[in-house]
């Protein structure tokens, strides 16, 4: 299946606009980072603002992107209610960080990760198709969360002792980014595992002549597979996760975030980004002829 770069913009970026603000609610939520709720609310708007642009490219007609908002049962809809609902939360959030000068109810803070947490769920399930072996599995919905869980704390680390100028990292933020990473690496192995699994559902069609393809030759099942040549996004994503949290410990030993955030946040979206990628490559249906 050919790439569609919108759409793993679309959900590569969404997922870290949730992963950070549900991070900065967790902080909220144990009264510290005052200082980096403001940059990091900024940050994560404006990723689900350049995400939900991203996700109108993917269609030639745009505008007719709103004929399928009268189903609830559409994948485009609940996404579209996640992200408003999302959209709301934060605009809430912000009122009470200018109020409180960077403090946030804990209330609010609860319903922000619950929210954000809700989006990654609701938009991942968006792409579950029983057509399509590779895709539907809830691997590939965790794997959405793994990301979020790597660049959102990441990210945040990086804004307390660079922008906000916290001082040294304390454990808990240690903690958080190196948990993330981890949960990154698992949930990255495991559906690479799963989807390499699922390539036993594809049917072989045999031999087949469609008059309208006379040139194009038959799909090879056999290299519908993580593994097989060409799917060098399978390495990339596993080391990229790895790096990321090879240089959580490294960020945690050393306590400068403002150099290791960057770095863990890069290799997070590296890592997301190339896991898409060989999502869409294993896109195939289970019924393939070209």
């Amino acid at each position: 299946m050919e790439l569609q770069w919108p759409l793993i913009l679309f959900t590569t970026l969404l997922a870290w606009s949730a992963g950070l603000f549900a991070t900065q609610c967790i902080y909220a939520l144990r009264g510290t980072g005052a200082k980096a709720q403001m940059p990091a609310w900024i940050v994560s708007a404006v990723l689900l603002v350049v995400g939900g642009i991203a996700v109108f490219f993917h269609l030639e007609h745009w505008e007719r992107i709103f004929n399928g908002f009268g189903h609830i049962t559409s994948g485009i809809t609940q996404e579209l209610i996640a992200i408003v609902v999302l959209a709301v939360v934060a605009v809430i959030y912000l009122v009470y960080l200018r109020k409180n000068e960077g403090a946030a109810p804990k209330w609010i803070a609860i319903v922000g990760i619950v929210v954000s947490v809700v989006l990654l769920l609701v938009m991942a399930h968006s792409y579950m198709m029983p057509a399509r072996p590779a895709w539907d599995s809830v691997f590939q919905i965790i794997s959405i969360v793994g990301a979020a869980c790597v660049m959102g704390p990441a990210t945040m680390a990086f804004l307390c002792s660079a922008v906000a100028k916290l001082g040294e990292a304390n454990p808990f933020e240690n903690t958080l980014v190196v948990a993330g990473s981890a949960i990154n690496v698992l949930t990255s192995v495991i559906y690479v595992a799963v989807m390499s699994i699922a390539g036993n559902s594809y049917a072989s069609m045999g031999s087949y002549f469609d008059p309208t393809h006379p040139t194009y030759p038959m799909v090879d099942t056999t290299a519908l597979s993580p593994f097989s040549d060409g799917m060098t996004a399978t390495i990339v994503a596993i080391v990229a996760a790895i790096a990321a949290l090879a240089f959580a410990f490294v960020g945690k030993k050393k306590g400068d975030w403002p150099v290791w955030g960057v770095i863990v946040a890069l290799c997070g979206l590296v890592s997301a980004l190339a896991l898409r990628i060989l999502f869409y490559q294993m896109g195939g249906s289970v019924f393939i002829y070209f």
